[in-house]
């Protein structure tokens, strides 16, 4: 899986926002609205997002 289509959002385009606006990923999910209507890609999503910014390890 590579975008929550409930929002139709790439993953890839919350990770380039996250960084180019200096911002948590989260947040930037949570202003697109991303994983929130059904959630079916919401643990592919961190998935995805941790690991492009290098999360998964520092935890």
């Amino acid at each position: 899986m590579e975008k929550c289509h409930c929002a139709q959002v790439r993953f890839e385009t919350i990770v380039q926002r996250a960084v180019s606006e200096g911002k948590d990923y989260r947040e930037v999910v949570r202003s697109c609205g991303a994983a929130d209507t059904c959630t079916a890609c919401k643990d592919y999503l961190v998935a995805y997002c941790e690991e492009r910014l290098n999360l998964a390890a520092t935890r």
